[in-house]
């Protein structure tokens, strides 16, 4: 059988390591990539363009530093417009490149090209969060049950009910500026990314009326209806489960870190975390990827030598929202989507969640 990559007739070489069952050759390799490389593990400037359609568009060189991991040899690369370079390998004289089909045709010169170091290219954050994502889907897609150690839990929508505060304190707000008679249902779409931008999504408020509107959602919220959270059944027993399985256990939420506090007290498990993880009050903006970097510093700092790779390959992001999801791609962390929640299954799995639950019952059978 050809493949459609350069060199495929002369990758005639053996896997020299055993972390990936299954993967015995450079084609092996390419038809479970091709299952397995997605809009994340694309290069970030490339993004807009990827498609299933061209699965190998921007993946070169974190792709020819995993085949390197598995088969040796060196990362070459092919200059490029920009000073950038196409990556591809060289395994004792054996020359292929597994993602060259993105080029469709044009014609790449394989020959005295210069080496690329690991360390060079993954001095940028992205890229190597990026290899590290793609080489944990890559042993979960050969069949290697990871050890996920540091649970990042979401809080609205996946340990509490929110909507009930949430929505009456949207609801107060909007009637401050005369908008009355809003879907209940409808403003749910409030419950996970920060206020601030809802409000300006939604309803096209300017910066100075959307800061109006959340200082008018707290006056209401932290009145009363932060206390209309209810843990979802279940909830409680699932981290009582994972904290006896010895797992450590984190929030990693999108609220004000001081509300989420409050909320965790009034629900009666703020003690099974060992942080809470949430923006200032003043944060205007929310980006889920740099709280769960933040996160991923807390659980290093509970632990006595630890290594940041490590500690982000024995970590999980479990959310109810895309931007939980997508939150733990940029990072390089594999993700959980809850189905209890307020999002749907094709939300959660076209944002790339590892694994889905429907229940917390299940959240705690999946990382037993």
């Amino acid at each position: 059988m050809s493949y459609p990559f350069y060199g495929s007739e002369n990758a005639d070489v053996t896997a020299v390591s055993t972390e990936y069952p299954g993967i015995r050759t450079p084609m092996d390799l390419y038809d479970v990539l091709s299952g397995v490389w997605c809009e994340y593990t694309c290069a970030p400037r490339l993004r807009d363009e990827y498609s299933k359609r061209h699965m190998t568009w921007g993946q070169c060189s974190i792709t020819s530093f995993l085949v390197q991991d598995i088969f040796g040899g060196r990362v070459l690369g092919v200059p490029r417009k920009g000073g950038t370079f196409h990556c591809y390998n060289d395994v004792d004289g054996h020359v292929f490149d597994i993602t060259s089909e993105q080029f469709s045709g044009e014609e790449l010169c394989y020959e005295g090209n210069p080496e690329q170091l690991r360390e060079v290219h993954f001095a940028k954050k992205e890229k190597l969060e990026r290899y590290e994502y793609l080489r944990r889907a890559l042993k979960r897609a050969c069949g290697v049950k990871p050890d996920y150690r540091y649970i990042f839990f979401d809080l609205d929508g996946t340990l509490t009910q929110s909507e009930f505060g949430i929505v009456d304190s949207v609801i107060y707000a909007l009637e401050k500026f005369g908008i009355e008679g809003e879907d209940r249902e409808d403003l749910k779409k409030f419950i996970g990314p920060a206020l601030f931008e809802s409000f300006q999504k939604y309803y096209h408020f300017n910066k100075e009326d959307a800061d109006r509107a959340v200082a008018y959602y707290r006056e209401n919220y932290e009145k009363e209806a932060i206390y209309r959270s209810p843990l979802y059944d279940g909830v409680r027993e699932m981290l009582q489960d994972l904290q006896a399985m010895g797992k450590k256990l984190f929030v990693v939420t999108a609220k004000p870190q001081e509300l989420a506090g409050i909320v965790l007290r009034h629900t009666g498990i703020a003690g099974y975390f060992q942080a809470v993880i949430g923006p200032d009050r003043s944060e205007r903006k929310t980006d889920k990827a740099a709280l769960i970097r933040r996160a991923l510093r807390a659980a290093e700092d509970s632990e006595e030598n630890a290594d940041r790779a490590k500690t982000a390959e024995h970590s999980l992001m479990v959310g109810d929202r895309h931007y939980d999801i997508e939150g733990a791609m940029q990072t390089g962390l594999d993700s959980m989507g809850v189905l209890y929640g307020y999002g749907s299954r094709r939300e959660l799995s076209r944002a790339g969640a590892a694994y889905l639950a429907r229940t917390p019952a299940e959240v705690a059978e999946l990382l037993r």
